[in-house]
């Protein structure tokens, strides 16, 4: 199937991507499947870490058919890990699925996942890129396309994330964009649910226990849609040495983390962690290692 490009103010074109105020802008998308039948009607983003543990695919092969069942269309990265075993789940369970791809539309999808690839297009589900042809990843790519993963979706669940990983970088689009944020609590020895577990204990997500998820797609599905103004109240005020970084920012224009610490006087790694923070809150915004204030 030959990939198609579809522009923004196409009618066809996702309506949950227009007005988002995001940059860069979404112009259009490059894609292979087919677009319609209600695919963006009910949507969830489930992401995670690429080094996928044990504890990750119990929790995928539990909550990946309930979401489907309750007529979700599940939304993630297609990257090994996490990412294609939600697509797979979703297409053993009889779901629809949507691929966000880091990299050009055309680009070579490895053996591997090829059949998956393939099998996702037959069965009414979609993929699709910003990137045209071969385009290759880049270090920036695939964070910005979490923006698009984030913006299609009606919430975000955060399987599993270190704490310097794409599922944060996720999670702050998603805080952005005033998207309701679900977290999978981890144990406190696993390297893979540190970022999980810090994004539950900040306040910045909901802990996703398997009673609290029953209930919601069981009894109650709109206690899901219902957790914006939650997240929002919760965004904390910025301390005085935050306020000077983003004063800062403000005041000089986008800046390299290098460049900021000596603009700043702070180590690099003091630095980079408040910047995080930051990030995480909505505070700031980060692209090819650039950073700068959020509009």
């Amino acid at each position: 199937m030959d990939s198609r490009y579809i522009a923004c103010d196409d009618a066809k074109f996702p309506t949950k991507l227009l007005n988002l105020n995001i940059k860069p802008k979404i112009k259009g998308l490059w894609y292979r499947g087919e677009l319609g039948n209600n695919l963006f009607e009910k949507t969830v983003a489930i992401i995670g870490s690429r080094n996928m543990s044990r504890y990750g695919v119990q929790v995928l092969a539990e909550i990946v058919p309930r979401f489907v069942e309750a007529g979700f269309t599940t939304i993630s990265g297609f990257m090994y890990g996490i990412d294609t075993e939600v697509h797979r789940l979703t297409l053993e369970n009889g779901g629809k699925t949507v691929a966000i791809l880091g990299y050009g539309i055309d680009h070579d999808i490895d053996i591997e996942n090829n059949n998956l690839y393939h099998k996702m297009m037959e069965s009414g589900g979609l993929i699709m890129s910003e990137y045209p042809g071969m385009t290759g990843g880049r270090t920036w790519t695939f964070p910005q396309r979490n923006r698009i993963v984030v913006g299609l979706s009606d919430m975000v669940v955060v399987v599993e994330a270190g704490t310097k990983s794409g599922s944060l970088n996720s999670a702050s689009w998603a805080l952005r964009q005033s998207k309701p944020i679900f977290a999978v609590p981890g144990s406190i020895f696993s390297m893979t649910s540190e970022g999980s577990n810090i994004l539950i204990s900040e306040g910045k997500a909901i802990s996703l226990t398997l009673a609290r998820l029953y209930q919601a797609l069981e009894k109650d599905e709109d206690y899901l849609y219902s957790q914006k103004a939650r997240i929002n109240s919760q965004k904390s005020r910025l301390s005085d040495p935050e306020s000077t970084l983003v004063a800062l920012l403000r005041l000089q224009g986008p800046q390299m983390l290098n460049e900021l610490s000596r603009s700043y006087g702070k180590p690099v790694g003091e630095v980079s962690a408040m910047l995080m923070s930051l990030l995480l809150r909505g505070e700031v915004t980060e692209e090819r290692g650039t950073w700068g204030v959020a509009k």
